[in-house]
């Protein structure tokens, strides 16, 4: 998992503890209560729920996980749309569960990110509490790419997706 930003947020991470607070089954069905907490994108199909989204430029990053109750089966998957507009990488894919494929951290800062690994290249999609959402890509130690979202829907932080990424057993980063 990446460690760009990864240990600020871990050192005073409270790691879904927070998640206690609210019961799980409320993340799963928040969005449907409370869809303008959770913004569309065009990468997300329309049954799906956009827990994270960044343009940057032409390009554009979502997190999309499955609509509706946690119930086996659910999931969550990133995608990435290039310039013109193709759906570019998506992962995992196939879908599987999401406690296998990533890594969920927040802090008592109100700091919150994804992280996940693709062929040793690591991701870290990171909604800080103030400021814009950012992308970082990093191999064996390197960061790669340290991308500033022009827009986001900063949604990682909510205690829904805390809540949601609790009943799906999301696990800390290491």
């Amino acid at each position: 998992m990446s460690p760009r930003v990864s240990p600020r947020i871990r050192a005073v991470s409270l790691v879904l503890a927070f998640a206690a607070a609210a019961p799980a089954a409320h993340g799963a069905k928040s969005w449907v209560e409370h869809p303008a907490d959770f913004p569309s994108s065009p990468l997300c199909q329309p049954n799906e729920v956009t827990l994270w989204t960044c343009t940057v430029g032409h390009k554009r990053y979502s997190l999309c996980a499955s609509g509706g109750a946690v119930r086996r089966g659910s999931y969550i998957q990133y995608r990435a749309r290039d310039r013109r507009g193709k759906t570019v990488l998506r992962y995992p894919d196939p879908l599987r569960a999401p406690a296998a494929a990533f890594a969920y951290a927040y802090s008592a800062t109100g700091d919150a990110e994804v992280d996940f690994s693709i062929d040793g290249y690591s991701y870290s999609l990171v909604d800080p509490l103030r400021g814009v959402s950012m992308l970082f890509v990093e191999k064996a130690g390197k960061e790669l790419a340290h991308l500033t979202c022009d827009e986001g829907n900063q949604s990682l932080q909510l205690n829904d997706t805390i809540a949601l990424m609790r009943a799906l057993k999301v696990p800390a980063p290491p």
